[in-house]
């Protein structure tokens, strides 16, 4: 009598479930809304850039630049859409292709250490952290952000795991990761990417490789050769630039509760150690899993069990730079109090490489894990097609442009704002609201006007979202007679 074949997972059926999730976060780029305040105004000012051809500077409106951050995810965006026209698809897109870069980093790193079972499992565990999916399809510098600070990590990991000329190729990728950071969001992101190499150099006393790399020219030339060029030029082309973004959002933003020096939004005020929740948070549900692992290794198997673990999968060198990049951002922004939600970004590779190592790799055989893992996929399936781009359009002027654009198909009508329209209005009127909409003589007229919260919308309005609803412009018809 034949023993029934017990089928068991393998890395195919791993990287299969992570093109799924990609695949997934694909097909939801159009179905939400550019939403106010962050992903709107992101993608406005990259429609500039495309219609004035500026790219040396952003622009915020057509008469404003745009000091907050380097260019490099804007020229991405403004790419996509010169490329595949103006929509939230292409918008988003490249958030999609900087997250592949964070996702290939995140493997080469790891396959000099783990199985291909173990690193494929490490990215699903990855993509399936609530920040690093939503940020894989959102107008932001976050996912350009992660992918360019993974890139530097990464490189370090290949950089100790090699000698002589390998070594001095993994430094130089290295230094291009770095070039990139700096283009992405400046000295903040070489401190994110660098402080994980410096606390694991100081613990694992890796300081003769670390003077090795900053002996090499061709890492500074890499450097500042890639980045630098665009500051100067930056300063020169607008005066002042260099002084608002490097003492004002670098040191004031996170030292100054209530900083009321930002040009272009306001601060977020948060406790202090808040940076440990929204870690937690965004790291769900790998961080939980790690947690109840390590818990039952140091009390259902005894002292030294989770070391036993952490040195059968990966070894502890791999685990203690793990936790290094986990505690960099936590350490940093532990006290600052001007914070979001996405400022745990970076903390998410680590965590999915630790969620790995403490669980043997025949865990990952089991189907179990991997349908656990599938249901997951199937509610962000239910939650990025689904609720999502509902709750998408109560945080977007979209609804109503298409409204106005629904009752005056000639585009000829007065359409105006009782108060400043958001970034998403710009966007969708394709600009024309800059410079205002008047209309022609005798066409109906248009007006969007705010109502108070926990108040119903005027029965009269043609649309409206959770701040707002367009109506007829009737006192301009009565004054036009």
């Amino acid at each position: 009598m034949n023993t029934p074949h017990k089928t068991h997972l393998t890395a195919k059926h791993w990287l299969g479930l992570l093109g799924l999730l990609l695949v997934l976060r694909l097909l939801s780029l159009g179905a939400m809304p550019l939403t106010d305040h962050t992903e709107a105004r992101y993608a406005e000012i990259a429609r500039l850039m495309v219609v004035q051809g500026d790219w040396i500077s952003p622009h915020i409106t057509p008469d404003e630049v745009f000091w907050a951050k380097p260019p490099l995810s804007t020229w991405t965006q403004a790419a996509a859409m010169a490329a595949l026209g103006v929509s939230e698809w292409a918008a988003r897109l490249p958030a999609v292709a900087w997250s592949l870069l964070s996702l290939w980093a995140l493997a080469w790193m790891l396959r000099v250490s783990l199985s291909a079972l173990q690193v494929s499992v490490a990215l699903v565990a990855l993509v399936l952290s609530p920040l690093f999916f939503i940020s894989a399809g959102a107008v932001m510098t976050d996912a350009t952000l992660g992918a360019c600070v993974m890139l530097v990590q990464a490189a370090w990991w290949r950089v100790l795991q090699s000698e002589g000329a390998a070594r001095t190729k993994y430094a130089r990728v290295l230094a291009l990761g770095m070039a990139l950071a700096l283009l992405t969001k400046g000295p903040a992101a070489a401190v994110l990417a660098l402080l994980p190499i410096l606390l694991h150099a100081g613990w694992r006393r890796h300081w003769p490789v670390v003077l090795s790399v900053l002996r090499d020219p061709s890492v500074w030339l890499i450097c500042l050769g890639l980045s630098l060029p665009w500051y100067v030029v930056a300063e020169i082309k607008t005066p002042g630039f260099l002084q608002y973004f490097v003492l004002g959002e670098h040191v004031m933003r996170f030292l100054q509760p209530g900083w009321t020096g930002d040009r272009y939004g306001f601060a977020h005020a948060q406790p202090r150690g808040i940076i440990w929740a929204f870690t937690v948070v965004a790291a769900l549900p790998a961080v939980v899993v790690m947690l109840l692992r390590l818990a039952g290794l140091r009390w259902g198997q005894g002292r030294g069990a989770v070391q036993r673990q952490l040195v059968a999968s990966g070894g502890t060198e791999l685990a203690s730079y793990a936790v290094c990049i986990v505690l960099a951002p936590l350490l940093l922004f532990s006290f600052a109090r001007n914070l979001i939600f996405t400022y745990a970004m970076t903390a998410l590779p680590g965590l999915a490489i630790l969620a790995v190592q403490v669980f043997s790799e025949r865990t990952f055989e089991h189907i179990k894990a991997g349908a656990i893992a599938g249901v997951l996929g199937l509610v962000f399936a239910w939650a990025f097609l689904i609720k999502l781009p509902e709750i998408g359009r109560q945080h977007s002027d979209l609804p109503l442009i298409q409204a106005y654009e629904a009752a005056c198909p000639a585009q000829d009508c007065r359409l105006s704002y009782v108060r400043k329209p958001p970034y998403s209005a710009y966007f969708y009127t394709a600009g024309r609201l800059y410079a205002g909409m008047p209309g022609q003589p005798g066409a109906p007229a248009f007006v969007v006007q705010p109502f108070a919260k926990n108040s119903s919308p005027p029965i009269a309005a043609l649309a409206c979202n959770k701040e707002q609803c367009l109506l007829r412009d009737e006192s301009a018809a009565t004054n036009s007679r």
